[in-house]
């Protein structure tokens, strides 16, 4: 059995290894050995028990109070999950591969959140700034070559043309939250520096004009929104910031030059990527929404109109196709009037059950986390569920604004609205890929703010 003399100290290096090794598994499936990608697949299961073993002998993840609440939690949701699943071989199958969607990485948020402190994460942060040049290298030569190119293997071809890069990763959607990753990274990195100067200010911008082209390149919605609502909430909590003045000045400065950036590179440097974001920012047909299909003709009362007469549901929606895509997705009353009491078993509308199942379109809505959950678990445990992951957004918030003001924790602000968009309409727990390890990862990073007894321990 392994012994190590710093456990800690290993874990730390372990995990920051097993994270990139998440981002390398992609480039591995995709050019190296495309022939055994479903089989590459599952070897992250392997290193993540390996991983688990390790941390129980030397008890790295039941310490703190709330992660014997969680696994209490799990435990509950995990054996009403099973309900909506026949008791026989293949019921018992799903059981399994909708158990492993739902917690597999939900380990790695205790021992996280045990080891790490907050000078690991800064560590962490930059080591992850460090791939941003390689990383815009790699986007800016997907778009540019064709989509038969060896670079753009990977690609998912239902998307519109031209394609959007995927990067390292074997679809569109895990890049995207790599990105998203990536700059709040940034953002955490300026917000936490006590001390910024001319070189400073050059290397940061930079970095942004890299990540915000990038963006650009992406051709996604909803970094847009993400990234954007980024710059206000770090501009906020460090306006009420106790960092003296002039520093102040300069991280607003460094955040607020995102907007010209922006403009640099949507107007001059990739007009081509932008004009195409613009035209796919509302295309959608919302016609198919639950949240048209009922309220089409009800008027949009909470925006405001400059004309008297307001619009109606639908009016709006055939305008503004992103944001009622948003609303649709926190719109959760059809799923709870179509479930029963139980649902359909825990992880049932996932990736890995529906292709086990041999099922060519899952009835779950596909990505769609809360209304998946809902219909999974019943409107008896899955409505809880969903509501809770609201209630922890609002308190996590709320607890910001009184303790995260401080200097010495601004550096979570970013992370705190990258767990909360994921939380309120995230992924986490659809598909067992990097979309959802970033999440977990995130969240323990998150919770580092709230041990106390990090600052005592080694550091990475």
């Amino acid at each position: 059995m392994l012994n190590f003399n710093n456990p800690t100290s290993i874990m730390k290096k372990i995990i920051v290894v097993f994270f990139f090794y998440m981002i390398f598994e992609g480039v591995v499936r995709k050019w190296i050995l495309p022939n055994l990608s479903t089989q590459i697949y599952f070897v992250k299961d392997i290193l993540l028990i390996l991983i688990y073993i390790i941390a129980l002998k030397y008890n790295l993840i039941f310490t703190s109070y709330y992660s014997k609440i969680l696994i209490f939690i799990v435990i509950i949701v995990s054996l009403l999950g099973f309900v909506g699943y026949r008791f026989d071989a293949n019921g018992i199958v799903s059981y399994l591969l909708g158990l492993r969607s739902y917690w597999i990485f939900l380990p790695l948020l205790l021992i996280i959140s045990h080891i790490f402190n907050k000078d690991d994460l800064i560590k962490f942060l930059k080591l992850n700034l460090y791939f941003v040049i390689p990383y815009f290298l790699l986007v800016y030569l997907q778009s540019i070559l064709p989509e038969s190119s060896f670079l753009n293997s990977g690609y998912d071809g239902n998307l519109m043309s031209p394609e959007r890069p995927s990067a390292f990763f074997t679809y569109t959607t895990q890049n995207t939250y790599y990105f998203l990753f990536l700059f709040f990274s940034l953002f955490s990195f300026i917000l936490d520096k006590k001390e910024i100067l001319i070189k400073d200010m050059i290397y940061l911008t930079f970095l942004n004009l890299l990540l915000i082209s990038i963006m650009i390149l992406l051709k996604s919605r909803a970094v847009y929104f993400y990234v954007f609502v980024t710059v206000f909430y770090s501009a906020f909590f460090l306006i009420f910031s106790n960092f003296d003045y002039s520093l102040k000045l300069k991280k607003i400065f460094l955040i607020s030059f995102t907007f010209i950036i922006f403009i640099i590179s949507s107007n001059f440097l990739f007009e081509k990527a932008y004009k195409h974001s613009v035209v796919r920012m509302n295309t959608d047909q919302p016609k198919g929404y639950d949240f048209v299909l009922e309220n089409k003709n009800k008027q949009m009362k909470f925006l405001p109109s400059a004309s008297k007469e307001k619009e109606t549901v639908q009016e709006f929606c055939a305008k503004y196709s992103t944001i009622c895509r948003i609303i649709n997705d926190l719109y959760i009353l059809p799923a709870v009037r179509n479930s029963n009491l139980f649902g359909e078993g825990i992880g049932a509308g996932t990736k890995p059950v529906v292709v086990f199942n041999k099922i060519k379109k899952s009835f779950f809505l596909g990505e769609i986390d809360n209304k998946r959950i809902i219909m999974e678990l019943g409107y008896s445990t899955g409505l809880v569920l969903v509501i809770s992951k609201w209630i922890l957004v609002i308190i996590l918030n709320v607890f910001a604004l009184f303790k995260f003001r401080d200097k010495n924790k601004l550096i979570y602000i970013p992370l705190l609205l990258f767990v909360s968009t994921q939380l309120m309409l995230g992924t986490v727990s659809y598909t067992v890929s990097f979309v959802s390890f970033i999440f977990w990862v995130s969240l323990g990073l998150l919770f580092t703010s709230f041990n106390k007894k990090n600052k005592n321990l080694l550091k990475l």
